[in-house]
């Protein structure tokens, strides 16, 4: 079932949709911790029904494209980009494929909300949408990473959100492809231990990380 719903900022609204996998608090804090204007192109990988590209594009006036694996999901986030007429682009595709894609440092902005887990770990859900949201399935950590170093000329910027107890292994991930770490932010949901984070990286940037204060996340 569909619904329509507020999203309480710039007169935006969103498509929800129950078949697919929803948004959720993870990608808001994406959109709103990513750096750009409409001087800027961005990508978004593993798009979903659209939250970050309409998001980056109605707040901050970000042209945006999105790409998206599965077709319905994809077609979801046309749709919402249409409802608020926003210039965002939606590519069906798999950003494995990112060298047939895209042309090298064809963006300076690249975001990313991955699937948190690995394949095989935790309990996977009868939903393939579900399933490829929070698994890696069709896209793994590396991909994201290789992607966003290909896409991203020198200066480019690089965000993203993820868990705490992978924090080391994305770290580790960015530095060895020349995405040099630059701002981190923990957040902590309410009454819970702190599980995810926000990365800014610069495309052969310094060393040099700023770690700011954690920050509380109500969801």
């Amino acid at each position: 079932m569909e619904q329509i719903c507020d999203l309480q900022t710039h007169g935006l609204r969103f498509i929800q949709d129950d078949a697919f996998f929803p948004f959720g608090t993870d990608g808001v804090e994406l959109a709103n911790f990513a750096e750009g204007d409409s001087r800027d192109r961005a990508l978004d990988i593993g798009c979903g029904t659209g939250i970050v590209p309409v998001l980056l594009a109605g707040k901050k006036g970000v042209p945006t494209v999105g790409v998206e694996i599965q077709p319905a999901v994809a077609e979801l986030a046309r749709r919402n980009a249409r409802l608020n007429d926003l210039p965002v682009e939606i590519v069906t595709a798999d950003i494995r494929d990112y060298r047939k894609l895209f042309a090298a440092g064809s963006f300076t902005v690249v975001t990313c909300n991955p699937p948190y887990r690995r394949a095989g770990s935790g309990k996977a859900s009868a939903s393939d949408s579900v399933r490829i949201a929070r698994h890696e399935v069709t896209l793994t950590l590396a991909d994201v990473l290789d992607a966003a170093a290909y896409l991203l000329p020198t200066g480019g910027k690089f965000f993203m959100v993820h868990m705490t107890e992978r924090l080391d292994e994305v770290i580790a991930g960015c530095v060895s492809r020349r995405l040099a770490p630059k701002v981190l932010q923990i957040l902590r949901p309410a009454d819970k231990k702190p599980h995810l984070f926000l990365l800014r990286c610069l495309k052969d940037g310094k060393q040099g990380m700023e770690v700011l204060p954690e920050r509380g996340l109500y969801c």
